[in-house]
């Protein structure tokens, strides 16, 4: 025994809707100001012609299948690319904290530097000894070129 799935049933019962609607009467008729009106309902009057729809051409149901088939995938489609973008976005979001957080350090090292010209630093060794100007200022340069980078 075949089983159609659920695609095809539903397809099959649209299809039959459909052609039940088609079979309702049509009714024209103009009015005393001279409009045509269509309905499914007589008018009052009772002066209306009845109308001969034909109906709907046949549902091809692989043409039909096909097209169903199309629109989900295109509906996937922009469902992922919604993901993607909002993925991106996120990301976008993340990186830029960083930078304003970089911008942040950076400017208060800049400051501390121009503030405080006999700082101590330690080394490697763990000797605690001032910066020569000279150190100070390429240090100074190297905060500057770093705010300029992040803080645009």
């Amino acid at each position: 025994m075949v089983i159609p799935d659920l695609k095809q049933l539903c397809l099959v019962l649209a299809t039959l809707l459909v052609s039940v609607s088609v079979h309702a009467q049509i009714y024209k008729w103009v009015d005393e100001n001279g409009q045509t009106h269509y309905s499914q309902q007589p008018p009052a009057s009772g002066q209306a012609q009845v109308v001969d729809v034909p109906p709907p051409p046949p549902i091809d149901a692989d043409t039909a299948q096909e097209e169903i088939d199309q629109l989900i995938e295109q509906q996937q489609a922009t469902e992922q690319a919604e993901q993607e973008a909002q993925q991106q976005a996120e990301e976008e979001a993340v990186q830029q904290a960083v930078r304003e957080e970089n911008c942040r350090i950076a400017r208060q090292n800049l400051t501390q530097y121009q503030n405080n010209p006999g700082r101590r630093v330690v080394d490697e060794e763990g000797n605690v000894t001032r910066l020569a100007e000279e150190d100070r200022q390429q240090k100074m340069l190297e905060f500057q070129e770093q705010i300029d980078l992040y803080c645009q």
